[in-house]
């Protein structure tokens, strides 16, 4: 099969070593081999233990494994391509590992189970269940209904990734107090989404959930988290928690999400992203889902350097004090203009904000994800001056003529207060200095 199965076998024991060093490196390369080919959770972070174990896998086994170390690693080193023929590559891509943990697959039957409503559910899974429905992915992460993602930019394609936030100290210390018995049971939130193709039964105790569903962890990934890697070091381990299990659509497990206080503390953003229901934050919503802004809009407040460009609470708090919807037909107007504002005014700056926006925001305040309120100011006084069809070509006419130069504009003495001004008073700052600049250009 490989093209130099030598060369694959001299050159894996360095890289392995190299990946010994950095964990969160190991569990990316094991999440991929779980979800890409259903490897039992455990089994890749044995290897890096033990290099030898390498000279025991089947080549298409090994195949599969370099392959997912390039894919996370990006290590040329270890590029298939080097060692495997592009037909052995290609043979790969539904391989699956056999499984030899707890079998399970939908319909997915739960018992006893306490019926609430029809959409609320009580029962207890052992850590067996869990770790189980977790590996074989039938309990799934869903980045909408979760509190965080991390996030990265291929170097390659330039395509924005995401991956479950868990803190591994957070995990440590679960897994700690659970080896000592002193973890008692908690309870988790998991969510059967109502998407049209999820369908619960319940009869007589018993919950199944059938083929096709979409079966979330809402709250408590990081207890899973620390259950499954439990499970890999002790497959006897014995332990239950408490579930609640719900069955709800999108919307409302978000707003689910909102209320639910654990130990890592929500983000203050991202409970104004899931639980708020004003028409600004409604519309931001539908903003992130345009292409220029996609990805682009945080749902916490920090953002992820090189990827977002301000945060969902600057952007609808902006919408909601500007624009002022008050009704249904105003929260589509406002959708209207300014996915027709963003669409021209990201387009046309793009280096600015998409490609060269680090180096950008050392000598422009231009780029400052606070300025996200002044760019809805002009798009209110466009908006006001025009209606819903305002010539495009005065964004940038406006944009062109306003100073943002950090040593120059009037915009530096009001950002510099950052940090010792109230935040809000510096947005309704930002807001009066472009309005007014706005109105002398719009005479």
């Amino acid at each position: 099969m490989a093209t130099d199965t030598k060369s694959i076998y001299e050159v894996l024991p360095d890289v392995l070593s190299n990946i010994a060093i950095d964990k969160n490196i190991q569990r990316s390369i094991e999440e991929y081999l779980v979800e890409n080919h259903k490897m039992v959770r455990g089994s890749f972070i044995e290897i890096v233990a033990t290099p030898e174990k390498v000279n025991n896998l089947e080549d298409q086994e090994l195949l599969v494994i370099v392959n997912a170390i390039h894919k996370v690693t990006e290590d040329d080193t270890v590029s298939p391509k080097i060692y495997y023929t592009t037909k052995d590559i290609r043979t790969i891509k539904d391989y699956e590992f056999e499984n030899q943990s707890m079998d399970v697959s939908f319909p997915y039957t739960i018992s006893p189970v306490i019926k609430v409503t029809n959409e609320d559910y009580l029962t207890v899974l052992s850590y067996k269940e869990i770790a189980a429905l977790s590996n074989q992915g039938l309990l799934t992460y869903n980045f909408e209904t979760q509190r965080l993602a991390k996030k990265t930019v291929n170097k390659r394609s330039g395509k924005i990734n995401r991956k479950k936030d868990i803190k591994n100290a957070s995990v440590n210390a679960i897994m700690k107090l659970m080896k000592a018995g002193k973890y008692d049971p908690s309870t988790l939130l998991f969510n059967v989404l109502v998407d049209g193709k999820s369908r619960i039964t319940f009869d007589d105790g018993e919950l199944t959930i059938h083929e096709g569903s979409t079966f979330n962890i809402i709250d408590g990934a990081h207890r899973e988290e620390a259950i499954v890697r439990i499970i890999e070091e002790n497959p006897d381990f014995e332990g239950y928690m408490n579930i609640d299990l719900k069955h709800y659509p999108i919307e409302k497990a978000q707003r689910l999400l909102a209320t639910t206080n654990t130990v890592n503390r929500f983000d203050k953003t991202l409970v104004k992203f899931y639980g708020g229901d004003e028409y600004g934050q409604e519309i931001t919503r539908y903003l992130m889902n345009l292409p220029v802004l996609q990805d682009r809009i945080e749902i916490k407040t920090a953002l992820s350097k090189g990827i977002s460009i301000t945060n969902f609470a600057i952007v609808s708090d902006a919408i909601q004090t500007i624009f002022n919807p008050q009704d249904t037909k105003d929260k589509y107007d406002v959708q209207d203009v300014l996915k027709r504002f963003f669409e021209y005014f990201i387009a046309s700056y793009q280096d600015e904000f998409i490609k060269n926006r680090t180096e950008t925001l050392k000598t422009s305040w231009l780029v400052h994800h606070n300025m996200f309120v002044g760019f809805i100011a002009i798009a209110k006084k466009l908006y006001d001056k025009y209606g819903k069809d305002f010539p495009v070509d005065q964004i940038t006419n406006i944009v062109n003529n306003i100073d943002f130069n950090r040593e120059t504009s009037g915009l530096t003495e009001i950002m510099g207060g950052q940090g010792k001004t109230n935040s809000n008073k510096v947005k309704v700052q930002i807001r009066e200095f472009i309005e007014a600049q706005v109105d002398k250009l719009l005479k």
